[in-house]
């Protein structure tokens, strides 16, 4: 896999979650994504076939495919931009076939690709305006969106993401993750009855999962700061 443009540190509420738990996150948003992607560009070609021709439907398809290749490579500028040429970027997708599936798509690709460049702001904009039902990549972008409010010490806004997220994921997967990281900012907001409400429940209720296995250290940490 190609080396990152510009890789952007981790260095807010102490620890929220280590480089080796971002690179899972993140490559586990990625794949979501581009089986998302291949679906909607399946489906949009069956359509097109099946019932009647939609010439700039299945052109904004084939676009955001050339597009998803740079993104899948980590060339996050190039996958951004494109190459002026006869390749078109992800942000031209968006605007030029807004409210097609592969605009909407487009949207959350960016999104990774903005955060990746420590350009967060922006890369919240535009996760913001990616929709979907499903329930891996949908939670997946929510948390991300947490985290960038995180890099912009926002943590008020960050702590609601990761609760929105656990919420609506429910499943080991990615809800413990998510409890997780609300659990660090609540410390770093030092709402530690809060932070140790999280931590609880990763123990309690998803006691199968990764995180279970350390989560104890967290709780007996958020105790010695006064939690009940």
């Amino acid at each position: 896999m190609a080396k990152k443009e510009n890789q952007q540190p981790d260095n807010h509420v102490g620890e929220v979650v280590s480089r080796s738990e971002q690179f899972i996150e993140k490559n586990m948003t990625k794949i979501g994504l581009v089986i998302l992607g291949v679906f909607i560009i399946v489906a949009g070609i069956f359509a097109y076939k099946r019932f009647v021709s939609e010439p700039k439907a299945r052109e904004a398809a084939a676009k955001v495919y050339l597009a998803e290749d740079k993104f899948i490579q980590e060339l996050d500028s190039a996958a951004l931009n494109g190459n002026g040429a006869n390749e078109m970027g992800l942000l031209t997708v968006i605007k030029k076939y807004s409210g097609s599936d592969a605009s909407n798509l487009a949207k959350a690709y960016a999104g990774i690709c903005y955060y990746n460049l420590g350009e967060y702001q922006k890369a919240i904009d535009h996760l913001k305006g990616f929709s979907s039902k499903e329930n891996m990549v949908a939670p997946s972008i929510t948390r991300l969106i947490g985290d960038c409010y995180v890099q912009l010490k926002k943590y008020e806004e960050a702590v609601g993401y990761f609760e929105k997220a656990a919420a609506a994921a429910s499943n080991d997967a990615i809800t413990p993750g998510c409890l997780i990281k609300a659990g660090r900012v609540y410390e770093e907001l030092k709402q530690y009855d809060k932070a140790l409400a999280a931590y609880k429940q990763v123990k309690e209720k998803y006691y199968t999962s990764m995180e279970a296995n350390t989560v104890e250290a967290d709780i007996i940490r958020v105790k010695t700061k006064g939690a009940k």
